[in-house]
């Protein structure tokens, strides 16, 4: 349950595994809270880098896809999870909420910032321009 709070694509899993594997855990099976977060700015940082135009506009509260991945992460560790990150990094099961959370993260850089009409396909249009002046130039040779 210790990375409840972040719910970014492909890094979240990534960003548990490597608290599982490299952070210590106290007789009651609780991860070290400075581990554990040195590891979550970690894997921001990864977000941030996979996904700039989305993490810019997340920054600037205009990317609400995020908060919602988020809030089913939480409620998935909330069912899946024991309380003892210990047993829980063993177990694995955790794993499955993280996975669920990178796709929906994935989903919501889609959709986040949002594309206008001609935005996206405005390579597609100039490469199919390029392409026909080069065939019509091409044919006059």
């Amino acid at each position: 349950m210790f990375l409840a709070g972040f719910a970014f694509a492909g890094c979240s899993e990534s960003a548990y595994k490597s608290s599982c594997s490299s952070c210590k855990f106290d007789a009651n099976g609780k991860i070290d809270k400075d581990c554990m977060n040195a590891q979550k700015s970690v894997g921001i940082a990864c977000v941030s880098t996979s996904y700039p135009l989305m993490a810019a506009e997340y920054a600037q509260g205009k990317c609400p896809q995020v908060d919602e991945c988020a809030s089913q992460l939480q409620q998935c560790l909330s069912s899946m999870g024991s309380g003892n990150d210990k047993a829980d990094c063993a177990e694995g099961s955790a794993t499955t909420c993280y996975v669920i959370s990178d796709d929906c993260v994935r989903k919501a850089a889609g959709k986040c910032p949002a594309q206008q009409p001609c935005q996206a396909p405005a390579a597609l249009i100039m490469l199919t321009i390029g392409g026909v002046f080069l065939a019509g130039f091409v044919r006059k040779e």
